[in-house]
């Protein structure tokens, strides 16, 4: 049988094992990056023209969905989280990372933003949304804790495998949390996105294919067109 090491945060519970278990792979999901809640005071959200969420773990710590704000996603598993809390998102961009949300959003001059946000964004989305005239509000809501101590056993068990086919990583902070964990990079990687492929090379791995876009089911597909359960199988 095929086997495909997924890192997300999400662990077993993972969309993304689901879709690859059901192409009929098998599936060891050990998360390399996890997300840690801050304790924050939250502002009134009606006060904001714009909240924008920049991840799924984002919408999950929202206190409550407020009428009044447009609400402003950076891809479409954010939406499909904030869906899932009730709320269409008024705008998702074309191309699903920060600059070309804080590129692309709608009317921000003099528009009040609330950016909800991990504690390793990157400065790029707020900076273009200033750079267009939005008054921005920083919220950092929760931490990125890269490589978590309870990953290890699971991860070096995984890694140890002879029948290993691939590792998925769906972001930079699970490459480095793989590699913090003591993941060895000899094997083929397949990342969501050009940012994620970035730092998988810059720590040597081989990355076969990329996800054409963000989200479970191009991730999903990317590893079946990249490792096909026939050529696993007579591996």
């Amino acid at each position: 049988m095929t086997t495909v090491l997924v890192t997300r945060p999400a662990a077993a519970g993972d969309p993304l094992v689901a879709e690859l278990e059901a192409h009929g792979y098998w599936v060891i999901a050990v998360p390399t990056v996890v997300t840690r809640p801050i304790s924050v005071e939250w502002p009134d959200l009606t006060r904001y023209d714009w909240i924008v969420l920049t991840s799924a773990a984002g919408v999950s710590f929202l206190p409550g969905i407020a009428g009044g704000p447009r609400w402003a996603v950076v891809g479409e598993s954010t939406a499909d989280a904030l869906r899932a809390r009730g709320v269409e998102a008024d705008f998702v961009p074309e191309e699903a990372n920060g600059a070309a949300l804080g590129e692309t959003l709608p009317d921000p001059d003099g528009a009040r933003v609330l950016l909800v946000r991990a504690s390793l964004g990157g400065a790029d989305l707020p900076a273009a949304l200033r750079a267009r005239g939005a008054l921005v509000e920083e919220l950092t809501v929760y931490e990125t804790v890269e490589g978590p101590a309870a990953s290890a056993a699971g991860l070096l068990s995984a890694v140890s495998l002879p029948d290993l086919a691939a590792i998925v990583f769906a972001s930079g902070s699970a490459v480095r949390g793989y590699v913090a964990l003591g993941g060895r990079t000899n094997l083929p990687a397949i990342t969501i996105g050009p940012r994620t492929t970035d730092v998988a090379r810059e720590f040597g791995f081989g990355v076969v294919v990329e996800a054409t876009t963000p989200n479970v089911r191009d991730l999903a597909a990317a590893v079946v067109r990249a490792i096909p359960i026939e050529a696993g199988k007579d591996a």
